[in-house]
């Protein structure tokens, strides 16, 4: 059997190279703005990568005269010659990148950027702006301590925002060198609605985010999207470009809305509710700590918040937003940068105030200008016993659906030629049985005859082959692929009959509305969503579309198909490397179809899954380590094995991993959350009676993950013209 992943065979074999990422250096912990002392990076130190800046020597005069014409763009060569080394070679990569885009940008891109992009940034550290650097770190010093102290950022930079109003100095993002603690500040704008962390209330929320290059969540998180500057000033919406902004500056609602604008960054918030967040906000909102003590972001993502370029670049420095956090379009270029070299960001909002209360003039606003980001948005149910009808129905039907008709229904009641289209769908976690048979379900057209069966819940626990109240419950027994799809498309068509149910009665409520036509241009479609691991590169895939799989999981199958190439094409290494050899007794048995032999018998699949978790728990743990350290690591996958296999070589790397894994199955063998009884007593090369207790004590480690594929996910966009409610 030729497996489909013989790129794999030269990654062992010394032919990758180094993708991102190195250690920088350890800081003692101090207090305060002292807690930067270590020397600025390099980016080849940091990434494995330079940073190449291309010559000017190509460039026209006649270019460089135009965009050296823009203030914003003047004000950004001023401020990059303060900037630390490392931020000024990105800050020229989107110099040169504008360069070379100018001649295709219109002849309105042109005028905007002339005549009205904003820049304001400036550059503050010891020998520059002295008196507010140590300002800045003693008023947002909670923020820095908790990046630098709490999450172990130590290299890179940051993004640290003060939300608080700006007549007390707030309304500022600061680019932060994590090395040296240098700031970059810009003007931001956050909510004028103020702070707050529920769905649907306009306003931003506080505390520790993430930003990622990629995301690995379409369809629902708020999603980063960026463009090259051809595209400046471009309109974002329904996450594609949408054309040129009219205006960049205040105009009439009528002629533009507020849209997000250029470049955005999606804000995964990182606080589930559970970790207490020191926050200076507290102070600034008159909230007692214990209002804020243990904040919950964690719903940003749902909600589509972002940071973003915007065409309102007049309201910057004051809270004038629908929620996300805007800044200038020329400074989403340089975020847009950083991201590119780092591949993660992270950010941490606060409000603080830096001076006592002047008088400042607000530019003009209305609350109908703001974003269209809840145009359009999206529901997911997450349920830890999701296929329970009765607590499903529950939430779904009384608690979710009815709002979200209502909402739907208002929506339309404010726009003109409205039109709704929503998608229902559904995905469920790839069962831990379908793991040994993966090899050969990636060849296969018919699923019909693989018996599948769940048998650990979404916290690890242990059905075998029966749920705790129903032996023939569909998830915990065992199915075929037509039973779990006769299933699922059973609840979307429930789903729907009781959404348009709920939608028919909220549309009445409307007395202006002609129920009868609304109802014409109401779509409501059903959508099987294919993982996309099931997709790329496995043509002869078909009725998988219910299945979902974590990222961690997959790592997992990626090493089963590395394995199994390895035996395919280079059988020897299972000689020559020791911690492979015990494989070798089970390699006579590869060309049989798996679970054919005696019950309880041991097969080549199941020493190759067993292998394949050990390798998988390795990469955790020793990610795991690195950011333990201090490292900051903004790569997984197989990224960080390039990475490993450039220092390691392909025997190095395998070996570690795989002494890494064992120490990782060895100490959750022995903790508290672990549901078996069995315990790993060595952590020495498996053996064959080892193996049972290497996938028992794995696939329970792997099912704290499936809560990420176990959801509902519906969406639900409004259109039509002159828009003029954000709900």
């Amino acid at each position: 059997m030729q497996v489909k992943c013989s790129y794999l065979v030269y990654l062992f074999i010394g032919l990758f190279y180094l993708n991102s990422c190195a250690p920088h250096q350890q800081t003692t912990d101090v207090s305060s703005q002292d807690i930067f002392d270590t020397p600025d990076f390099n980016w080849r130190e940091l990434t494995g990568e330079d940073v190449y800046v291309s010559s000017r020597a190509m460039v026209s005069e006649e270019v460089l005269v135009a965009v050296s014409a823009s203030t914003g763009m003047q004000e950004l060569f001023d401020a990059k010659e303060k900037m630390p080394e490392s931020l000024a070679s990105l800050t020229q990569q989107f110099i040169n990148e504008l360069y070379e885009n100018f001649p295709k940008m219109t002849e309105h891109q042109r005028q905007m950027l002339t005549e009205n992009a904003y820049c304001r940034m400036r550059v503050l550290s010891k020998e520059s702006e002295e008196k507010d650097f140590e300002l800045i770190h003693q008023k947002l010093s909670k923020a820095f301590i908790y990046l630098r102290q709490t999450k172990g950022i130590r290299s890179g930079y940051a993004f640290v925002g003060n939300i608080a109003k700006a007549n007390v100095g707030g309304q500022k993002g600061y680019l932060v060198n994590m090395s040296t603690g240098e700031l970059v500040e810009i003007p931001i704008s956050s909510a004028w609605k103020g702070v707050g962390f529920t769905e649907d209330s306009g306003k931003t929320p506080l505390g520790y985010f993430m930003i990622y290059e990629k995301y690995s969540q379409p369809g629902w998180q708020s999603r980063t999207k960026t463009t090259s500057p051809k595209r400046f000033f471009w309109k974002i919406h329904s996450q594609t470009y949408e054309g040129e902004a009219k205006y960049i500056y205040r105009k009439s609602t009528k002629e533009e809305k507020a849209f997000i604008c250029t470049n955005q960054f999606g804000l995964i918030g990182q606080n589930m509710g559970s970790e207490f967040v020191d926050l200076a906000g507290t102070k600034f909102l008159d909230k007692s700590q214990d209002d804020f003590a243990f904040i919950d972001n964690s719903n940003s993502g749902i909600r589509q918040l972002y940071i973003h370029g915007t065409n309102r670049e007049d309201q910057l420095g004051f809270a004038l937003s629908g929620g996300c956090v805007r800044v200038s379009n020329i400074n989403s270029f340089i975020i847009k940068e950083i991201l590119k070299k780092q591949k993660t960001m992270p950010v941490f909002l606060d409000a603080v105030a830096l001076h006592p209360p002047k008088n400042i003039k607000v530019p003009g606003f209305d609350d109908t200008d703001l974003e269209s980001i809840y145009n359009e948005q999206q529901i997911v149910i997450r349920k830890q016993n999701m296929l329970d009808s009765i607590t499903l129905n529950q939430k779904l039907y009384s608690k979710v659906l009815p709002p979200l008709a209502s909402s739907i229904a208002y929506r339309m009641s404010k726009i003109d030629k409205q039109s709704a289209d929503i998608t229902i769908s559904i995905n469920v976690p790839f069962p831990e049985s379908a793991m040994k048979y993966w090899l050969h379900i990636q060849d296969l057209d018919d699923l019909s005859d693989i018996p599948f069966q769940q048998h650990y819940g979404f916290r690890g626990e242990y059905y075998k082959d029966q749920l705790k109240l129903s032996s023939n419950h569909p998830f915990f027994r065992n199915y075929d692929y037509s039973e779990i799809s006769t299933y699922f498309t059973g609840r979307l068509n429930d789903t729907q009959d009781v959404l348009v149910k709920d939608l028919s009665d909220e549309i009445v409520k409307y007395q202006d509305l002609d129920t009868a036509l609304i109802f014409k241009n109401i779509n409501i479609s059903q959508q099987t969503v294919i993982d996309k691991y099931f997709e790329d590169g496995i043509d002869s895939i078909r009725g998988l579309e219910f299945l979902s799989i974590s990222d961690e999981r997959k790592r997992v199958l990626h090493y089963m198909g590395l394995l199994d190439t390895l035996a395919m094409e280079y059988p020897s290494r299972f000689r020559e490397w020791e911690h492979l050899t015990w494989i070798n007794n089970f390699m006579d048995k590869r060309e049989e179809w798996p679970g054919i032999q005696f019950e309880g018998s041991i097969d080549y699949y199941d020493a190759i899954l067993a292998q394949a978790y050990i390798y998988a728990l390795g990469e955790l743990e020793l990610q795991r380590r690195d950011i333990k350290e201090g490292k900051l690591v903004p790569i997984s996958g197989q990224e960080y094995q390039n990475y490993l296999t450039e220092r390691l070589g392909g025997e190095g790397t395998l070996n570690l991993l795989d002494e890494a894994g064992l120490y990782a199955l060895f100490e959750y063998s022995h903790s508290s959350e672990n549901p078996h009884n069995i315990k790993i007593t060595t952590v020495t090369n498996p053996k064959a009676e080892m193996l049972w207790g290497i996938h028992m004590l794995a696939e329970s480690f792997y099912s704290k993950y499936k809560w990420i594929s176990n959801q509902y996910v519906i969406t639900s966009e409004v259109n039509g013209e002159a828009i003029t409610l954000a709900d």
